[in-house]
């Protein structure tokens, strides 16, 4: 990976992470500032509360997800592993890793175990309504 600077790419990393903890952090304070706000008349109560907690799990889930891929890119990092695509052991194209730091795959390997994982539509007659 003679073409990455590690030093900088785990600054970038640990710098988007700081900057998740940071969004999340507002973000809940924003959240709990409509919860203590007056109650829109147009929705049910039920519904409003039910609508910010899917919004809640939803951000944090996603933040969580990003974080454990940016500690895990570090972690690579720090082992030498950087850059190595974890199914074929060859190195990662360094424009995949510049898109995506925290990439575990190389270009061919990701395409292949999307299609795998892309239901195949194959129409053999035209459906019918």
């Amino acid at each position: 990976m003679a073409d990455i600077d590690l030093g900088s790419l785990r600054s970038e990393l640990q710098r988007r992470r700081r900057v998740i903890l940071e969004t999340f952090r507002r973000g809940g304070a924003e959240l709990e500032a409509l919860r203590a706000a007056e109650r829109d008349p147009e929705f049910e109560e039920g519904a409003q509360t039910e609508h910010e907690a899917f919004t809640l799990a939803r951000l944090g889930e996603n933040q969580r997800r990003e974080l454990q891929q940016i500690d895990a890119a570090i972690e690579r990092v720090d082992a030498g592993e950087y850059g190595i695509c974890r199914d074929c052991d060859e190195e990662i194209d360094p424009r995949r890793l510049a898109a995506l730091p925290y990439a575990l795959l190389c270009t061919e390997c990701a395409t292949r175990d999307e299609r795998a994982a892309a239901p195949m539509f194959i129409a053999q007659e035209p459906p019918t309504l």
